[in-house]
């Protein structure tokens, strides 16, 4: 699963979290943003051609404290 988070002010945000209900997919929601997981597969392709443009991968090293990648 790879891990994408959508800014709440976007305004694309709301065709995001449609897709993200039709998917079911593990989310946690913040403040000014939400994170969600998608699955590998075809869900993975759909919404990379749908959204890439305004969802941003979540770094795996980054240390979400500093926002710096971690060593």
């Amino acid at each position: 699963m790879r891990q994408y988070y959508i800014l709440t002010l976007d305004p694309r945000a709301s065709e995001v979290f449609n897709f993200i209900r039709e998917h079911a997919l593990t989310i946690e929601v913040h403040l000014n943003r939400t994170r969600f997981w998608v699955p590998d597969g075809i869900e993975l392709t759909e919404f990379i051609l749908r959204f890439g443009d305004v969802c941003a991968p979540v770094d795996p090293q980054e240390n979400r404290a500093t926002g710096r990648r971690d060593a």
